[in-house]
């Protein structure tokens, strides 16, 4: 069988598998648009003409956000002195989200109501994640592990996936409650089923995968503990360092693991869901792919079972339109006194992730 690439493409167009799985969706009766003009205003904010709060509060936060926003980027104020409300605050936010987007294509302009604001302007731009599957193999470790002449290497890793399991929150295939668990549970209902029906020739082949099921899992629970384990958290850069020094070191493994550390050091709370607003972003599609779908650790892209997961997968995400990927907002209910950052943990974790699956993938046999 082909071995699952390091970061595998979501597939837009799919041949509908025979079967799907618990978490497949219904397809969706109009597919959103992911670029719909209106798609952020017409949920942040209701339409001008249905407002019915405080009118003068409205106009004073917004006119002085659209202020703060045309000083940053250097925009002319739009002229509506002659408009009345509502369409002094339609036609006036038109105009400067044109604008903005004419500055940065990947940029909506967006009014935010919420319980501090009654109307204010803010951009929002999402991270392009590629619509891939960022699942992380580890098969390698649990070899690792059960090797003595490897636990340096075993030692590393297993930190590295602590940082990614205790702070970014990665989801562990074999914790019950998450995607990926529900596919592998699925496959086996789906593979005891099917035996009552196979000859003997595929009885084997049945017993193998549910063989496989069996390791997968009770490894996958092991191997949880020890990416749980508090202390391999509070020492991962002694772990590193003293990998890094060590003679016999993986070169590429080690520069990897120093810049997970760097990365950690930097961000030291921030975890995968942090950015995901999906209550901007198309709220009223619920047919949508969600982060802790795309991003997860799964057992191994070279086993008996995972084709059979990965028709799955595509079978469940071919309808869905949307996905959530991150998004930086920022309120310009104050002056910004300097350019701020965006994406600053996003633009370095996920490269990172993919140079750990790719070093991983080399094992993963």
């Amino acid at each position: 069988m082909e071995n699952l690439r390091t970061v595998r493409q979501l597939r837009s167009k799919t041949k509908p598998s025979a079967r799907c799985g618990r978490n497949t969706a219904q397809p969706l009766k109009k597919r959103a648009s992911r670029h719909g003009r209106n798609g952020f205003l017409n949920h942040t904010f209701k339409p001008f003409w249905l407002f019915d709060g405080n009118i003068e509060r409205a106009e004073t936060e917004y006119f002085r956000s659209l202020e703060n926003l045309c000083k940053y980027y250097d925009l002319q104020i739009p002229d509506v002195s002659d408009v009345s409300f509502p369409q002094n605050i339609y036609q006036s936010w038109s105009i400067t989200n044109e604008r903005v987007k004419a500055i940065n294509k990947k940029l909506d302009c967006i009014i935010v109501k919420d319980d501090n604001h009654e109307a204010v302007l803010a951009t929002v731009n999402q991270f392009d994640t590629g619509r891939m599957l960022y699942y992380i193999p580890v098969k390698p470790l649990w070899k690792w592990v059960s090797d003595a002449q490897q636990q340096p290497v075993a030692e590393v890793v297993t930190a590295i996936f602590a940082y990614l399991y205790q702070v970014v929150q990665l989801p562990m295939y074999s914790d019950y409650e998450t995607f990926l668990a529900d596919q592998y549970r699925y496959v086996e209902d789906m593979i005891n089923e099917e035996m009552n029906e196979d000859d003997a020739e595929e009885t084997a082949y049945r017993e193998e995968q549910l063989d496989e099921l069996s390791t997968l899992q009770n490894s996958g629970i092991k191997l949880g503990r020890l990416m749980g384990e508090k202390f391999r958290l509070e020492n991962i850069e002694d772990t590193v360092l003293n990998y890094a020094n060590t003679e016999l070191r993986d070169n590429d493994l080690a520069i990897l693991a120093i810049e997970f550390v760097q990365l950690y050091k930097s961000y030291p709370n921030r975890n995968m869901f942090d950015a995901i607003r999906p209550d901007l972003y198309y709220p009223e599609v619920n047919e949508r792919i969600k982060a802790d779908q795309y991003i997860s650790f799964y057992w191994s892209g070279n086993d008996s079972v995972i084709e059979t997961v990965m028709s799955m997968i595509d079978c469940s995400f071919q309808e869905m339109g949307i996905t959530d990927e991150p998004i930086d907002v920022v309120l310009f209910d104050n002056p910004a006194k300097a350019k701020q950052e965006s994406f600053g943990f996003e633009s370095r974790f996920f490269p990172l992730l993919d140079r750990l699956c790719t070093f991983l993938n080399q094992y993963d046999n």
